[in-house]
């Protein structure tokens, strides 16, 4: 599976969504997006954004393997605890993170 691929994407939300026993309209509400737009996702018309797909996968206990993906985990909590922040931040947070933590790496790494 490609993760770009709108239609997999789609279908994978709506048959959590629907084990869930979750109406599109509920979803929308807890992801904040239109009724509308959901079924477009899930139709394989539109692709959600990166906050969004995050929202709905937490929102429906879907996991990232279900996506062919998988992030990696280890015994470090601050880097666990980092990327729980990172997941659950919005676009325009995200928008702001990584520059940020780009220009931390890179001055820490100088000073090392």
């Amino acid at each position: 599976m490609v993760f770009d691929d709108k239609e997999f994407i789609g279908r994978k939300i709506k048959e959590f969504r629907r084990k869930r026993h979750m109406t599109q309209g509920k979803l929308a509400e807890l992801v904040d997006l239109s009724e509308k737009h959901i079924s477009k996702i899930e139709a394989g018309i539109h692709q959600p954004s990166i906050s969004a797909f995050f929202k709905i996968i937490r929102i429906l206990d879907i996991g990232l393997e279900e996506f062919g993906l998988s992030i990696k985990r280890d015994e470090n909590k601050i880097r666990n605890e980092i990327l729980e922040s990172i997941y659950d931040s919005t676009d325009k947070e995200l928008e702001f993170i990584l520059p940020l933590i780009k220009c931390l790496k890179e001055n820490l790494r100088k000073n090392d």
